[in-house]
């Protein structure tokens, strides 16, 4: 072969090379598109037709044919305060209608799926269903967190509801499960993005904006310790916290982490909506590294629409 002939074919392979390599590195920064649902809120009960709101939003769904959905925790109403007879009827209600979504369904814990925290409930908590043990008996699960991959993104599904002694429960993320984010975290490289689902918001401005600047928020309103749950993710890709629990549609953003609030299914607990939101749920597109949301409304209209 001569010199010439040698550096034609050697220059062709390197031209090769280049192209080949951006071409990987376009595929590694663009990486996959998928779409999910994120749904909170949902209250779902017989009377006011929830039921029946609840399976018009879950055939939205259906039409805009996401991956998959995560709920955002406040599935039922409710379990805190109820006898068993009536936490399980509605766990049996949920468990049945979310056999129509055509996709797979990751559930969230909220504060309402707790059972027989309120002392009105009448339970002792030597009851083998007391607390949290409910929702995991009754939607099969595991533990209240857990974490699972989907076309290179890292999701996080936290329990951020604790209890006082006074039977009443707080926005708080234990030490136990503090511990299982750093080792899950330990397994996670550094650039993959990350997305978490807590059902009470780890931030908020909705006291900010209705009361002034200074207005405080209540214990349940957030997760009082959200500051040391983010400090668990610095050298990490977190990208996006879904909250629930406020019922309102917010988004703030801080060192490029996006906390979406997500509004509510059942609007003002199926009466209307609340503070001018509509029942509704969030739409997530996602395109490698970047994402786009907005929030999807039903159509559904309150049997008994409070003003």
């Amino acid at each position: 072969m001569n010199r010439n002939l040698l550096r034609h074919v050697s220059f062709i392979l390197l031209l090769t090379a280049i192209v080949l390599a951006s071409l990987t590195a376009c595929s590694n920064k663009n990486g996959e598109s998928f779409r999910f649902v994120f749904m909170t809120d949902i209250h779902v009960q017989p009377e006011l037709k929830a039921d029946q709101g609840f399976q018009a939003a879950i055939e939205k769904v259906n039409e805009l044919q996401p991956d998959f959905v995560i709920t955002g925790g406040d599935l039922i109403m409710d379990a805190l305060g109820q006898p068993y007879e009536r936490a399980e009827s509605l766990y049996a209600l949920y468990r049945n209608l979310i056999q129509d979504f055509d996709m797979p369904v990751y559930q969230t814990l909220g504060n309402h799926e707790v059972f027989g925290l309120y002392r009105e409930s009448g339970i002792d908590p030597q009851h083998p269903s007391f607390g949290k043990s409910m929702f995991n008996e009754q939607l099969d699960q595991e533990n209240t967190y857990y974490a699972f991959d989907h076309k290179g993104w890292h999701f996080m599904i936290l329990d951020g509801i604790g209890y006082t002694p006074e039977r009443q429960y707080i926005g708080v993320v234990d030490s136990l499960q503090m511990e299982w984010i750093r080792t899950d975290l330990s397994r996670v490289d550094q650039n993959t993005p990350i997305a978490i689902s807590t059902h009470i918001p780890f931030v908020s401005v909705m006291e900010q904006i209705n009361n002034g600047g200074t207005a405080a928020l209540s214990a349940s309103a957030v997760v009082a310790n959200s500051d040391r749950v983010i400090e668990l993710f610095q050298s990490h890709n977190l990208k996006l916290v879904l909250q629930g629990h406020l019922h309102v549609v917010e988004e703030i953003v801080y060192k490029d982490v996006h906390y979406i609030t997500g509004g509510a299914v059942s609007g003002r607990w199926w009466r209307g909506p609340r503070d001018g939101f509509d029942e509704g749920f969030v739409v997530v597109d996602i395109d490698g590294m970047a994402f786009d949301w907005h929030y999807q409304t039903y159509g559904w209209q309150a049997q008994n629409p409070e003003p």
